[in-house]
């Protein structure tokens, strides 16, 4: 029989079967890599930097703790938000990735970006979902994120909470009017 405890040490030992080390955690360096990377983009753009929300932070820390115990990997019913927010998901297996590839994973959409458009006509591929985690990230009305890991026996669910949400249709993410108080897309 298998308990969480055995499926944890069976998860963190197949990390070392591989001479790989267990990413560092703790929640005040995801906080600060959260910031840097996103105030860091959103700089490179003219855009306000965005403030960490410990409500935010802590209806994520909930539903990431959902999936984990779950190990069901979908974006949440926005009713379920304790604050109307948007939100973007990462998954990937337990203790291998370091928090600056989990949100590079949302910076790297940014390639796919048509920067003139407007949603749902903003990516390249035709597929406004292959830019939202990017989109949200920058998007103009949005002052603040909050984020938060869940540790499962196979597999580490990140969720950030923004607020206000972005992509919103028919506005994109730098323009001026985004602004917005009710939650747009994920």
């Amino acid at each position: 029989m298998m308990t969480a405890g055995t499926a944890s040490v069976q998860a963190r030992s197949a990390s070392a079967l591989y001479g790989m080390d267990d990413a560092r955690r703790d929640d005040g360096l995801l906080r600060n890599v959260v910031l840097d990377l996103h105030n860091g983009e959103r700089e490179s753009l003219g855009l306000a930097p965005l403030q960490w929300d410990e409500t935010l932070a802590a209806d994520a820390q909930r539903y990431a703790r959902t999936m984990a115990r779950t190990g069901v990997f979908a974006h949440s019913n926005r009713a379920n938000r304790s604050t109307p927010s948007g939100e973007n998901l990462w998954m990937g297996t337990r203790g291998l990735y370091e928090y600056v590839a989990m949100i590079g994973g949302f910076l790297n959409e940014k390639r796919l970006l048509r920067r003139s458009g407007k949603l749902p006509d903003i990516s390249t591929t035709g597929r406004w979902q292959d830019v939202g985690h990017y989109t949200q990230m920058i998007w103009r009305g949005t002052h603040k994120v909050g984020c938060a890991l869940g540790e499962g026996a196979q597999f580490d669910y990140l969720v950030c909470r923004y607020f206000p949400a972005g992509n919103v249709f028919g506005q994109g993410p730098l323009d001026a009017d985004s602004a917005v108080l009710a939650p747009g897309g994920r």
